[in-house]
């Protein structure tokens, strides 16, 4: 079996973990001046030429960003990915491998979206003297996980069809214990953004570790071509080394133990440019490229520094360490109820500092898309116990705010997918033929996933 952090997680909120939002940073040891040494090519004008190559790129690419604006971030209507089969057009695929990001509209019909939020808000009022958030004397992040709504909107059948559209842009060898078209339920926090508000700005970041991207071996495999000074050969789509990477060396206080191909939300708000919604860098190999190789140039090896990356916290992105990236952020285009939002999990992004809207909260769940391997069965069976207990998912705070909630979603409230992605019914059995049409790290990984949640 696979480690993984299972240490209780301190009680707190969201800003337990970001630098921005009040999170300590710390020096980093000696030892990773050596690990600098071990990891960079021989020759240091391998990396230098790649980095200047690199840089030439961000300065043909940042005119076009800068010109369109928030329209460079592709999107396109759920109805769209249907007629097609359940796949992304090409050209609109060609556009998320390069961007990094999707907005998908129509992912839930606005009316059930609108009920979703009345719900949570119902939720929160009946039951406010239980509940956490951030800031703790107004939250606009609410430390909640098993509303119904929430736990509706994350088996959303067109959820489901958009996240699979996305998973078709990955690859694994075949012989790669992981499954691409059986979907795992990630349960994350939810956003109610009050207009006016400034509290919430979340600066630019990468999720999913950050010292353990070079300190890893594993994970480091992911970046071997930057490393080696061919970022343009580099594949941000290859799951082959990522579902053994180890993601939380530090037991960070929001440290993520599942592998999220993509990071997503669902809108329960119509939300502008301006009223405090995400902002992404729109070139995913580009930027990552950077962030991976500029500690490790000549002129930084002999710092123990890694530019925004601490233990146990989110890499954050600075305009003083990588100004290319920061300059060429843009804002999602404006989205409505319904509308669903995601980005790569490599991908840098930050919300912006304030809701400028006048009436309007920005509301939104936190939904990620989740294929099947072993890291995330074993995640999902902590999780599973978790809600059936009521308390707070292993990755988050250990408030359990919901414990004594008798409204909160229970597992008889559940439908036949609820529960599945859930991981308290199995996927269901396929003919010898569909299995056959199988490779053998699916079935590996349907195998691993049923020894650990118990399913024979």
């Amino acid at each position: 079996m696979m480690m993984q952090n299972t240490k209780a997680k301190a009680k707190g909120n969201i800003s337990s973990v970001f630098a921005s939002l009040g999170a300590s940073k710390s020096s980093l040891e000696p030892r990773f001046v050596t690990l600098k040494e071990e990891i960079t090519p021989e020759d240091p004008d391998v990396l230098q030429a790649s980095f200047d190559r690199l840089l030439a790129s961000f300065g043909k690419e940042k005119e076009e960003i800068k010109q369109k604006g928030s329209a460079v971030v592709p999107e396109i209507h759920i109805d769209d990915i249907k007629n097609n089969g359940g796949s992304l057009p090409e050209d609109v695929a060609a556009c998320v491998r390069k961007r990094g990001a999707l907005v998908v509209r129509g992912l839930i019909d606005r009316k059930e979206a609108q009920d979703y939020k009345t719900q949570i808000k119902a939720y929160i009022n009946d039951h406010r003297d239980k509940m956490i958030g951030y800031p703790e004397d107004n939250p606009q992040v609410w430390e909640l996980y098993w509303t119904k709504a929430q736990v509706a909107a994350r088996a959303n059948e067109n959820f489901a069809i958009a996240s699979l559209a996305l998973n078709k842009l990955w690859y694994a060898h075949p012989d790669t214990p992981v499954d691409l078209t059986k979907p795992l339920t990630y349960c994350d926090r939810l956003r109610i953004r009050q207009p006016g508000d400034s509290n919430f700005a979340l600066a630019e970041h990468v999720d999913g570790g950050s010292l353990e991207r070079w300190e890893d071996p594993e994970y480091r495999q992911v970046y071997d071509k930057i490393l080696n000074g061919r970022w343009e050969d580099y594949n941000p789509f290859d799951a082959t080394h990522r579902i053994n990477a180890e993601m939380d060396l530090y037991e960070a206080p929001g440290g993520c133990s599942m592998f999220r191909i993509f990071q997503g939300w669902v809108a329960l708000s119509d939300i502008t440019p301006g009223g405090g919604t995400i902002r992404v860098c729109p070139l995913i190999k580009e930027q990552t490229a950077y962030y991976m190789m500029k500690p490790l140039l000549e002129q930084h090896k002999d710092q123990a520094d890694f530019m925004g990356a601490w233990p146990g916290r989110c890499h954050d992105i600075s305009k003083e360490h990588h100004s290319p990236i920061v300059d060429c952020m843009v804002s999602i285009p404006p989205v409505q109820y319904g509308d669903g939002v995601f980005w790569h999990c490599d991908q840098v992004h930050a919300v912006e500092p304030k809701n400028e809207m006048k009436t309007e909260d920005s509301t939104v769940l936190y939904i990620p898309s989740v294929p099947m391997c072993q890291r995330n069965s074993e995640y999902l069976k902590r999780q599973r116990d978790a809600f059936l207990n009521g308390r707070t998912p292993p990755d988050f705070p250990g408030n359990h705010c919901e414990e004594t909630i008798d409204l909160r979603a229970k597992e008889n409230d559940m439908t036949e997918q609820e529960k599945i992605g859930m991981g308290l019914l199995p996927f269901p059995a396929v003919s010898e033929s569909e299995q056959q049409k199988t490779t053998y790290g699916q079935r590996q990984a349907m195998k691993q996933h049923n020894d650990i949640l118990g399913f024979q």
